[in-house]
């Protein structure tokens, strides 16, 4: 964790940068969320033309804040701003059904200024925002009644349209694309990275479960691993990813959500921005959901699932098997070990969960699949 004394240097740093500009702050508050930067909302010491009071200032430093001892090129902060830059521009929006009750708009927030000596970003700033993981904590009780599902599946399925969006959008051939894939394509420390996080770590996993991912389990860890590494030495068949969607970076008013009011929803942190396959995005997405169901009793958290899948349209076989086993390695590398979430028997069973979506999809064991609780996953598979 960042020293007081670095906290309080960064802080003087921030308003200095941005002092002579028209986003001064009179006031700054260091938010809560965020690991690797500062992040603050600014109230803005002039209102901008448009009558914007509030923006969000995200400041980075060549260190992670809640680990200095870990060195992270500031690069990562030119991605990001370019990266919110370029879809701001083009408008990819994933909204909801226009006779669904509950009405969702997901997009980017804007990019309003970026001081790249001091990798100091500003953006636009979701008013009362909280994260979809906490939102979902906070008002989706265990054995979520009936009553909530229309707007958790359309909320899903919001989100679901607007990556399927983005995926596609960077994909077609076109003079931005091709900017901004030779962009993330130079964020290969972070490409390394999540390979690691997600495959290199999972080799170690059955050494702390042993109960539930024995030699069969460590065999086929081995060869997703391998699988995952070849995917990433042939850059032509690789994509424009976010690198890190979660329900953690997914922010919406923390407030409720009634019908016919069209709720804003932003999709933040774009730092892990890089070329990758589509399956890491909807991987880490369907797990962490899933976790709300696994430890919480959630069923919010499937519901969401149900609509994310259908929204994004997964017709290939083998990227919903691609997706389960991503899927699959993030409980098994992370579900397993969030704070405060659950007990050892609790993340056995978690562990145990992802081993069953990786070794049964290695297999293409669809008819397991049909049967299971992702069974939304081949849902439109032709």
């Amino acid at each position: 964790m960042a020293t007081p004394q670095a906290r309080s240097e960064v802080e003087a740093l921030v308003r200095k940068v941005l002092d002579p500009t028209p986003y001064a702050p009179a006031d700054l508050v260091e938010l809560s969320g965020g690991t690797a930067n500062f992040i603050y909302r600014a109230t803005l010491r002039t209102p901008l033309p448009d009558g914007t009071c509030e923006v969000l200032i995200k400041h980075g430093e060549d260190y992670v804040k809640n680990s200095p001892g870990l060195k992270l090129a500031t690069s990562r902060c030119r991605v990001e701003q370019e990266c919110l830059e370029t879809l701001s521009a083009f408008k990819i929006v994933g909204k909801t059904d226009a006779d669904d009750a509950y009405r969702y708009a997901v997009r980017t927030p804007r990019a309003l200024y970026f001081d790249a000596a001091s990798s100091t970003q500003v953006q636009e700033y979701l008013s009362g925002g909280i994260d979809l993981k906490n939102y979902a904590l906070a008002n989706f009780p265990a054995n979520t009644p009936e009553s909530h599902k229309a707007e958790c599946v359309a909320l899903g399925r919001a989100i679901g349209r607007w990556l399927r969006e983005l995926h596609d959008w960077s994909a077609a051939a076109g003079a931005q694309q091709a900017k901004l894939k030779d962009l993330v394509g130079g964020n290969a420390e972070l490409q390394k990275l999540k390979h690691t996080i997600n495959f290199e770590w999972l080799q170690g996993q059955p050494d702390k479960f042993p109960n539930v991912l024995g030699q069969d389990a460590r065999q086929t860890f081995a060869k997703v691993k391998d699988m995952a590494a070849k995917e990433l030495e042939d850059e032509a068949q690789l994509e424009v990813v976010h690198g890190d969607f979660w329900s953690g970076n997914v922010l919406l008013p923390n407030r409720l959500i009634t019908p016919d009011d069209e709720v804003p929803v932003f999709v933040v942190d774009w730092e892990m921005a890089q070329l990758g396959v589509r399956s890491l995005d909807l991987g880490q997405m369907v797990a962490e959901l899933y976790e709300l169901w696994l430890y919480k009793s959630i069923t919010a958290g499937l519901w969401i699932i149900e609509g994310f899948t259908a929204g994004y349209g997964i017709v290939a076989e083998q990227s919903a098997f691609r997706t389960a086993i991503q899927t699959g390695a993030h409980l098994v590398c992370f579900g397993t070990s969030v704070p405060g979430w659950g007990t050892r028997e609790q993340n056995e069973m978690v562990a145990e969960r992802g081993r069953d979506l990786i070794m049964r999809a290695s297999e293409k064991d669809r008819r397991w699949f049909d049967q299971s609780e992702l069974a939304c996953l081949f849902s439109r598979v032709q």
